[in-house]
């Protein structure tokens, strides 16, 4: 069990409406299979996750379990990336805006 991609699955349904399992295992180079064992984990957790069939459907994240202040604010989010171009080293600078960039 890897709890960095199960975290990784809650944070993505944090942050998008609707998701695909399919979407799901290619994002994080797993099997659909895994990726619901992994939704089971978060399930037996008590982590509130419903699955919807057809064209439309998707894994939601129910709205009552949102994690809204692990994120930063939009004019926070600009303000440390605006920061990072005094990183001097290439290297770690693109690093931390890709990362900021992703929350």
């Amino acid at each position: 069990m890897h709890l960095d991609i199960i975290f990784g699955i809650l944070l993505t349904l944090n942050r998008q409406q609707k998701v695909t399992a399919k979407y799901l295992a290619d994002k994080y180079e797993i099997s659909t299979r895994t990726v619901y064992r992994y939704l089971s984990i978060l399930d037996s957790n008590n982590i509130p996750i419903t699955t919807k069939k057809g064209k439309n459907g998707g894994i939601i994240l129910k709205n009552c379990v949102k994690l809204n202040n692990l994120f930063f604010t939009a004019p926070e989010k600009v303000t440390l990336l605006n920061l990072t171009y005094s990183i001097t080293n290439e290297k770690i600078k693109q690093s931390v805006q890709t990362k900021l960039l992703n929350l």
